[in-house]
């Protein structure tokens, strides 16, 4: 025997609460949004020692040229492998020796053209363009070092370790040479028409002179580029 079914009629306000339900829209959750503590990116190794510096000073430059002279020296101990013994030595000095004789040298000099020619420039400007420009070298240079380490061992024909050698080397001067203007160029767009008149004329001749001498001096430090057999 089946109990009746008592059923009760639905109520005004639950009808209305029902029809309101439905037709409300669905309200999105707001996107998330970073976090405002988070700090700064890290700044890099390779962007520490080739970014510009807001107050250089000469011992930080000072440090950048020797980081570009360690790194070049990885290049030099890579071609002492030749031969091994003392050429390990020469090479990790004489690679850099090129680098730091157009610092020491070529540079200063082009510093006496500007200051004759009256370039609006610092002498600052001058030693932080040379120490990024040879930090670019040295990590071309490292960079290569490993490839250049395999062919100088494996390689019977010494012709083309010195090609290979000095072709890298002077590839290296070029990209210093490149970059060392590419800085200094803002700085000089504002000179007088005289000023860059002159520098129109000094700037390749100390291009030059530097590839001149560090080829000079990487002739003479490098003796395993030079050998005949």
């Amino acid at each position: 025997m089946n109990a009746p079914t008592v059923t009760f009629p639905d109520s005004p306000e639950s009808e209305k609460w029902t029809r309101a339900s439905c037709a409300s829209p669905i309200t999105a959750l707001p996107a998330p949004t970073p976090s405002s503590t988070a700090g700064p990116a890290p700044v890099t190794w390779t962007e520490r020692w080739l970014g510009r510096v807001a107050a250089p000073t000469w011992a930080g430059e000072a440090q950048r040229l020797l980081v570009a002279a360690g790194l070049a020296a990885l290049f030099g101990v890579a071609l002492g492998l030749r031969r091994g013994g003392a050429s390990l030595v020469f090479g990790a000095l004489g690679a850099p020796a090129g680098i730091v004789a157009v610092a020491a040298v070529a540079v200063p000099a082009f510093a006496i053209v500007l200051a004759l020619a009256n370039a609006p420039l610092e002498a600052m400007d001058l030693a932080q363009a040379t120490s990024r420009a040879a930090v670019r070298a040295g990590l071309f240079l490292a960079g290569i070092a490993p490839g250049a380490a395999m062919l100088v061992v494996t390689v019977e024909e010494a012709v083309t370790v010195d090609v290979m050698g000095f072709g890298a080397l002077l590839f290296a001067g070029a990209i210093a040479g490149h970059a060392f203007v590419a800085d200094l160029r803002p700085a000089l767009a504002g000179a007088p028409r005289i000023t860059r008149a002159i520098l129109g004329v000094a700037v390749p001749v100390f291009l030059v002179f530097a590839a001149v001498l560090a080829a000079r001096v990487w002739w003479l430090a490098l003796p395993m580029l030079t050998e005949v057999s």
